[in-house]
């Protein structure tokens, strides 16, 4: 046993212009003498909300979900009706998936007078990965998804669409030459039979056109993914090599400068001890100037240089 679902099978979505939110509403009770939990999840997270998306059921009492579709994407399916018709709600691969497992009253119990709203999440949600863990029975009730549209509130807009307009117009001209199963004005030659199979066929390109589409959007990421890996790659190499020049140009450069200094050391020790020689070269020879002097004029040439004779004898 587990919860009853309503609906159980399909769940439809009625599309509207107009600021009113589109939602659909799920029924889970519980007719068992048991306690449930219960989950919902979907194949379109971000088109769909529910409220709540979890819970509990106690025995004799129901639960209320609400499921509103987003109206960016109520816009888009509206969008595609007006330009192509019933047929662009016809394949709806949308799904909706009901989960619920028997609990305990305690857990029950406990969880219900948590109080806040988060308190009950987390519990839940530790609750569901036990049970997976643990691969408790779980019951799976799975829904299809179906998109109508309130062709009263898109009168306006259909008669304004030439897209749309087109279509119905071959629809109409379709059923009138299923009724009167003979080619006149109102068919234009078009038999029931082939313009079934011209949509079929229609739609089998469409659908390769689809699918090569994802598998070209595929190939340009994978591309994408090697082209930067390949960027990377050269510029460590440009780095690397770069790194390596520098350093080859580094060695030469110092070993020339210390050498370069030495030999300015040298040259400048060279010219300090020639600079000395010259000095004392000087130095000598004004004093011999002034020695020679000295005795032409009859002077003593020892005292001169600071000798202790006396007068020179004539």
């Amino acid at each position: 046993m587990s919860l009853t679902i309503t609906p159980d099978k399909q769940i439809s979505f009625t599309l509207s212009r107009g600021d009113q939110a589109t939602k659909s509403m799920l029924t889970l009770t519980n007719n068992t003498q048991d306690y449930f939990a219960f989950k919902v999840k979907t194949t379109q997270p971000r088109r769909y909300l529910v409220r709540p998306n979890q819970g509990l059921v106690k025995p004799g009492e129901s639960e209320e979900v609400t499921i509103i579709l987003v109206d960016k994407d109520k816009q888009i399916l509206l969008t595609d009706f007006e330009q192509i018709g019933p047929g662009a709600l016809e394949s709806s691969k949308d799904k909706f998936l009901i989960q619920s497992s028997k609990v305990t009253e305690d857990f029950y119990t406990s969880t219900k007078s948590s109080g806040s709203a988060k308190d009950l999440a987390e519990s839940l949600t530790s609750m569901w990965q036990k049970i997976s863990s643990e691969k408790t029975v779980v019951s799976n009730t799975k829904l299809q998804v179906k998109h109508e549209v309130n062709s009263s509130s898109l009168s306006q807009t259909n008669n304004s669409s030439a897209g749309y307009g087109a279509v119905q117009q071959s629809a109409d001209r379709i059923r009138e030459g299923m009724r009167s199963n003979e080619t006149g004005p109102g068919s234009e030659g078009l038999l029931p039979d082939s313009a079934f199979k011209t949509d079929a066929n229609l739609r089998k390109k469409y659908d390769e056109l689809v699918a090569f589409s994802v598998n070209l959007t595929a190939e340009r990421d994978v591309l994408n993914n090697a082209l930067e890996q390949a960027k990377r790659d050269l510029n460590r190499e440009m780095a690397a090599r770069m790194s390596a020049e520098d350093s080859a140009v580094r060695a030469p450069t110092g070993g020339r400068a210390k050498q370069g200094a030495q030999t300015s050391i040298g040259e400048e020790r060279k010219v300090r001890k020639k600079g000395f020689t010259f000095f004392q070269i000087m130095l000598v020879a004004a004093l011999m100037f002034f020695a020679g002097k000295y005795v032409g004029a009859g002077g003593n040439v020892k005292a001169v240089f600071g000798g202790a004779g006396g007068p020179a004898e004539l």
